[in-house]
C-alpha cells in the first residue's frame, strides 16, 4: 500500500478524534498473549471536549492469561491520572473472552482501589469485536465506594492494507462511557493497536 494512504488514514482518525468526546478508557477481556504489547489510543486534541480526556491504556501479556495492564491519562481539566493492576483471563473460546482485574488508581492526590472487575470480549464474524467493562471504584482515603463505570464498544478491524507494519493488527473502537459518579453516558472512541 502507499505510504501516502497510511497518512491520509492515520490523520482522518486524528481529525476524527475531534469530534468525539473521547471519555473514558477501553478495556477488554482478551489478553496480550504472553510478551505481547496491546495499547490503545484516545486523543483529545487541545482539550477542545470539555468532559473529554487524552488516554492510552496498555496491557502487556505476562502469560498467556495474566497482563499487566493499565492507563494515563489527562482530562480536559486539567487532572492527570494513572492507574495499574494485574488482568486474570479465566474463561475463553472461540466465541468469548472474559477477565478480572484489581488495581490502583492515582488521581487528584487520592488512591483508588478499583476492584471488583469484570472485562469482555464478544467474537464477532470477521474480526469484529463488542468489548467492554464494568468496574467498581472504591476510595482507600475516605473508605467508601466511588460508583462503578461501564463502558462498551464495538471494535472495526482496519484491513491489513492500511495497518502499520510496525503493528500486528489494528483496530477502530466506537462505544460510550458512563463514569462512577454519574448517569450520563459519554461517545466514545479509541484505536487499538497490537505488537
Amino acid at each position: 500500500m502507499p505510504s501516502n494512504l497510511k497518512i491520509f488514514f492515520t490523520l482522518a482518525i486524528l481529525l476524527i478524534s475531534q469530534f468525539a468526546y473521547a471519555s473514558g478508557g477501553y478495556d477488554n477481556g482478551t489478553p496480550a498473549g504472553k510478551g505481547n504489547l496491546d495499547i490503545d489510543i484516545t486523543l483529545n486534541p487541545g482539550d477542545r471536549i470539555r468532559n473529554g480526556q487524552s488516554y492510552v491504556v496498555w496491557g502487556y501479556g505476562l502469560t498467556d492469561k495474566l497482563d499487566f495492564h493499565g492507563y494515563v491519562s489527562h482530562e480536559a481539566s486539567g487532572t492527570n491520572q494513572i492507574y495499574y493492576g494485574l488482568m486474570y483471563n479465566f474463561f475463553s473460546n472461540s466465541r468469548f473472552d472474559l477477565s478480572t482485574a484489581f488495581g490502583l488508581r492515582h488521581r487528584k492526590g487520592i488512591v483508588d482501589a478499583i476492584f471488583p472487575q469484570f472485562l469482555y470480549t464478544i467474537k464477532l464474524k470477521k474480526g469484529f469485536d463488542i468489548i467492554g467493562s464494568s468496574v467498581l471504584v472504591y476510595n482507600t482515603k475516605q473508605k467508601f465506594t466511588v460508583g462503578t463505570t461501564l463502558d462498551v464498544a464495538l471494535r472495526i478491524p482496519v484491513p491489513k492494507s492500511l495497518t502499520p507494519s510496525f503493528a500486528k493488527d489494528v483496530k477502530v473502537a466506537v462505544g460510550a462511557f458512563r463514569g462512577a459518579t454519574t448517569t450520563k453516558w459519554y461517545p466514545t472512541y479509541s484505536i487499538d493497536f497490537r505488537f
